[in-house]
């Protein structure tokens, strides 16, 4: 899925062939799910649905379908904010698989890129386990959700192999089950948001919870005018252009703190608050401020995730901010 991933397991000595049992479990899921939903490789599945310019059903396997239909839910509740159709302005903005572009977009090329995308022009069907485009033109980027998608899959995988105590990360999205190696919760380290050292800003005690970070201090651009995000607002078109660094999520599933912070990031630190304060969303906000800090706004669940579970141990797993 170009990235990196690790997989910590808490269990009694594995004979060496059990070990490569659970390798190869792993892997085989990882190239499972990259086969299908990676817009890098031209034969996935998502690949070749981009490449069809057909309006009728199009089958999907049942990991495809399941992840589009936890992303059009997303877009319903976001009020568009997350969008996996947004993928021909993400490579218009240099971010996507397309090579770079010679030169940024212009006014008139966003409006009509935007012309060809809109999650509201998919239909899902569960009863045939297909999607219809409305839009020949469509293209879906499921980049901002599959990955967590896939640290659940992982998760699920070793469960079903009895390992039950366990952390998974992948690109930098984490999710845990039981506790670690010393009997206290998983401890995953959310990054200070800054792109020239790696610093930890908070450190959560996780345990069968998952964790997902959207921010805009690993993967940008600099051009005329300043910084360019790499989170493109589907609504505008445009790079994202406010004070909010990232978005932390916790949730028990993977996929959906995946999707809700890459759409809490696109809403920024007012918009993105209020939705997640009434959807109850257990959701870190890091906001730069003029003195060249950051200012920290937790939402109510958030809150009641630490009291719940108090940071103690050492052992230490950093979270990444993902591609998302």
């Amino acid at each position: 899925m170009g990235t990196t991933f690790e997989v910590k397991v808490v269990a009694s000595l594995l004979p060496e062939p059990q070990q490569e049992l659970v390798r190869e479990a792993i892997q085989g899921q990882l190239q499972d799910i990259d086969g299908k939903m990676s817009t890098y490789r031209e034969a996935s599945e998502i690949s070749r649905l981009n490449r069809s310019r057909e309006t009728t059903p199009h089958p999907l396997s049942r990991e495809t379908f399941t992840v589009l239909t936890e992303a059009l839910r997303i877009s319903r509740m976001t009020g568009g904010a997350f969008d996996i159709t947004v993928g021909p302005l993400v490579n218009a903005w240099g971010f996507g698989p397309a090579p770079h572009p010679a030169a940024l977009p212009t006014d008139v090329e966003i409006e009509q890129l935007k012309l060809r995308s809109g999650w509201v022009k998919i239909e899902l069907d569960p009863r045939t386990s297909t999607i219809r485009k409305g839009d020949p033109a469509l293209y879906l980027d499921l980049s901002a959700i599959a990955k967590g998608y896939a640290v659940d899959r992982l998760s699920e995988v070793l469960a079903e192999m009895k390992l039950v105590r366990h952390m998974v990360e992948l690109g930098g999205e984490v999710r845990t089950s039981g506790r670690n190696a010393g009997g206290n919760p998983w401890r995953i380290a959310i990054e200070k948001p800054v792109s020239v050292s790696s610093a930890f800003q908070r450190i959560l005690p996780l345990e069968n919870l998952a964790l997902a970070t959207s921010g805009d201090y690993r993967n940008f651009h600099r051009a005329e005018g300043g910084h360019l995000s790499h989170t493109i607002d589907p609504r505008t078109g445009r790079p994202v252009q406010h004070e909010l660094a990232s978005v932390s999520v916790v949730d028990s599933s993977c996929m959906r703190a995946d999707g809700y912070a890459t759409a809490l990031m696109v809403l920024g630190e007012e918009d993105g608050y209020r939705l997640a304060a009434e959807q109850d969303l257990a959701a870190l906000f890091l906001v730069r401020t003029r003195e060249g800090s950051f200012r920290e706004m937790e939402t109510p669940a958030f809150q009641r995730l630490l009291r719940a579970k108090p940071v103690t141990g050492t052992d230490l797993t950093p979270e990444r901010e993902s591609g998302s």
